[in-house]
């Protein structure tokens, strides 16, 4: 067993590793999976700081609806845990925007809010890397 820290999907083991999954197990405590900054940004991972309150631990992706940009500055916050409020409305809203039996109203609606949640987002990515508030 290899208890080095390292990044899921390239095996670097340098630089910021940020947990972005979580794996229970029965019979301990289980184990977090993470991953650098560079796999972050390419597979647009949400660090699990930050996941939907009702998530179970799985990988979470940032939506198309978050620029890649955007990603790639979210990812310069590292595990970001004031994020998660902006993500418990973003992703409900991302799922109504999609879904076929949504009426068009409340997918407009959706979409507000989705586009409200990306400048919140934004907000939060401009904000001075110290100042994570």
């Amino acid at each position: 067993m290899n208890l080095v820290p390292r990044c899921m999907y390239c095996e670097a083991t340098t630089g910021e590793l940020v947990a972005v999954a979580l794996v229970a197990t029965g019979s301990g405590p289980g184990w977090t999976y993470e991953a650098c900054r560079a796999c972050r940004v390419s597979e647009r991972l949400v660090p699990l700081v930050a996941q939907p309150s009702s998530s179970l631990g799985g990988l979470h992706h940032w939506p198309e609806a978050v620029p890649h940009d955007l990603v790639t500055r979210l990812a310069d916050l590292g595990d970001a845990a004031g994020l998660r409020p902006v993500v418990d409305r973003l992703f409900p809203a991302i799922a109504a925007t999609a879904g076929r039996c949504t009426p068009a109203h409340r997918r407009r609606l959706a979409q507000a809010v989705v586009e409200a949640a990306v400048d919140d987002l934004r907000a939060a990515a401009a904000r001075a890397p110290g100042d994570r508030t």
